[in-house]
């Protein structure tokens, strides 16, 4: 509990307010995090410059590069997967999720190298995957290790590494606002003003940082399309529905190839993003499009630079390359990619739609923006921060309307046939259940300081056995606590501890309190999470626990009961529930079991299966 108390501490002496300070870490980090993405950047275009001008210098220029620079890519993770097998696994999004929801935002510094090593190495080699993953993870990474630095406790780590996910994405697409959502939507999964100020914060820095050190303007350049038309609706909510379709079958031939690789493909693991990487690099011989992570396909996609036969290839073909990539052991995001695949989908059903409505549809490229929103926001499930995203990207409002539209029904579409994610998908078939986890962070949310009872029962230590038996016989409380002159305490004493002396006769002048007092104490302190409270009730058979301030003398401010905790945590919850109706637990997918959760919920309250310390 140091950690904490320092963070407790320091608030207090300078009269800092928890608000003021997190929205002072989270300058540090928009700066810290802009500083990371310009690296990130350097090494992506490092990386390019050797796998495909470097290594062409040395074999020869000729088709067989584009095959080997993949090839070569997935070789060079090898060694990163045998010198850090857990880590090299534990890769962007889905990463940080976990990190936010099950470890209180806890990641470690070595993550965000790691990370940049090797998304540089699977991006700049002509893997098909995105970089706005890994520089997620990379910016969470990077933000948990300044809140470990600063001593910051549970919640207020969480809220920091989510800072950390904003700034990254922000910096990496130039959009702040889509980094704001995205943390909140995906990474938190709750909205509430404590989370919000310094999330907004870190994204505005990270954002300034990026337009003055890397690129300025928005990164997709779009000619003025036509405003919509009302009569265009329906075609726009069948994009939707086909997005929303595609948005399924990508997440399903992620998840069957990652898979595939795992249960089928023999031989050493570090060996088989290689083998993925050759894969892609056969398929780029024929759509070098797919390669990497550039924005140029989705602009001439949009821009109708691309015959529709192209078009329905190119949406497959990117399915395909990135479940290799990535389902291999590759480094890097789905969000490009998903972008993407939603683009070339947008474009072909506009210039189908055109051809059959030729009045109607003015601008087929307007679909393919739809689509980029429509189909991200469907993987990923988070309509609102794709929404935003795109316009972002695009500075394209004119379709904004439709684009809305396209978003929820392509979103819902993909809920009904997959019921999650891309993202929690993959995590529920690891056994690991996000929202349970975000159910742990709703007692790291409130402090003991919140719900404390102030009143308790207390007595001298030099108090007589009689005087004990009296305060516990007429007091309401089934515990005396036991403290010295100056208030620190020093014992407590139940009606268990007084039965080997019931039908003892004479005590009175013998035994005093502190005699009594059982000193082997488990307590907390006001600033102490009630999550840290709740394992603490798991090693002690007590209802209550005394509260005390550690500042040199433990000095007693209250009791905290389990009652009081559980109706604390009925009450945010059923906060939390009206403020999202939608977030029901039937939705939940996969449950982890009982035994590898530290705690679970019952009717009269909470069991724990083990202890962690707090």
């Amino acid at each position: 509990m140091r950690r904490y108390l320092d963070f407790a501490r320091f608030l207090r002496r300078f009269r800092v307010s928890d608000q003021t300070f997190l929205i002072g870490v989270a300058v540090l980090i928009g700066v810290v995090v802009g500083c990371g993405t310009y690296v990130f950047e350097l090494m992506l275009k490092g990386a390019e410059l050797f796998f495909f001008h470097t290594l062409p210098a040395w074999l020869g220029e000729g088709r067989h590069v584009w095959v080997l620079a993949p090839f070569a890519g997935g070789a060079l993770l090898a060694p990163f997967i045998l010198a850090f097998p857990k880590e090299a696994t534990e890769d962007g999004v889905p990463a940080t999720m976990v990190a936010v929801a099950l470890r209180n935002g806890f990641m470690k510094w070595s993550q965000a190298v790691l990370r940049m090593v090797m998304s540089a190495i699977t991006l700049g080699s002509g893997g098909s995957a995105g970089s706005e993953g890994p520089i997620i993870q990379i910016g969470s990474a990077l933000a948990s290790g300044i809140g470990q630095t600063l001593r910051v406790s549970g919640n207020r780590l969480r809220i920091i590494a989510a800072c950390g996910a904003a700034a990254g994405l922000a910096s990496i697409f130039n959009a702040p606002i889509a980094g704001v959502l995205f943390a909140l939507e995906v990474v938190l999964g709750e909205f509430n003003v404590s989370s919000f100020s310094p999330i907004v914060i870190a994204s505005v820095v990270a954002t300034a940082f990026s337009r003055a050190f890397l690129h300025e303007e928005s990164l997709l350049h779009l000619p003025f399309h036509e405003s919509f038309r009302a009569a265009e609706i329906p075609l726009y909510a069948l994009l939707g529905m086909a997005a929303g379709i595609v948005s399924v079958v990508f997440t399903k031939t992620m998840h069957g190839m990652e898979r595939f690789f795992h249960h089928r493909v023999g031989g050493p693991r570090a060996l088989k993003p290689a083998l993925g990487g050759l894969v892609v690099g056969l398929i780029g011989l024929g759509c070098p499009e797919v390669y990497g992570y550039s924005y140029e396909p989705i602009l001439q996609a949009i821009n109708g630079e691309m015959l529709l036969g192209a078009l329905a290839l190119l949406v497959a073909v990117k399915v395909v390359a990135t479940a290799f990539t990535l389902g291999s052991g590759g480094s890097g995001g789905i969000l490009c990619p998903s972008l993407f695949i939603g683009a070339t989908l947008g474009s072909f059903l506009g210039m189908v739609f055109q051809h059959f409505f030729p009045e109607l549809v003015l601008s087929p490229g307007a679909y393919g923006v739809v689509g980029m929103g429509a189909l991200l926001g469907a993987v990923v499930q988070a309509p609102m921060m794709a929404i935003i995203m795109v316009f972002e990207l695009t500075n394209e409002y004119t379709v904004i309307l439709p684009m809305m539209a396209a978003c929820i029904i392509a979103t819902v579409v993909h809920k009904g046939l997959a019921h999650g994610s891309i993202y929690t998908l993959g995590l529920a078939r690891k056994g690991i259940d996000i929202n349970a986890g975000r159910e742990m962070g709703i007692l790291s949310s409130l402090t003991v300081r919140d719900i404390l009872e102030p009143e308790a029962v207390t007595l001298p230590a030099t108090a007589s056995y009689d005087a004990v038996l009296q305060k516990l016989l007429k007091g309401s409380g089934n515990y005396v606590y036991v403290v010295d002159e100056q208030g620190s305490l020093e014992g407590v004493i139940s009606f268990t501890d007084l039965k080997e002396f019931v039908f003892e006769e004479g005590l009175n002048g013998l035994v005093l309190a502190r005699d009594l007092a059982n000193k082997d104490l488990v307590y907390v302190t006001p600033d102490e999470t009630l999550a840290s409270s709740l394992n603490k009730f798991s090693f002690i058979d007590m209802e209550q626990l005394p509260v005390v301030e550690v500042n040199g003398a433990r000095r007693l401010r209250g009791v905290l009961t389990r009652s009081r905790l559980l109706k604390a945590y009925h009450q945010e919850m059923q906060k939390r529930m009206l403020m999202h109706p939608a977030d029901q637990p039937e939705e939940r997918t996969i449950r982890q079991s009982t035994e590898k959760q530290p705690w679970s919920l019952t009717k009269t309250g909470f069991k724990s299966s083990s202890v962690i310390s707090g």
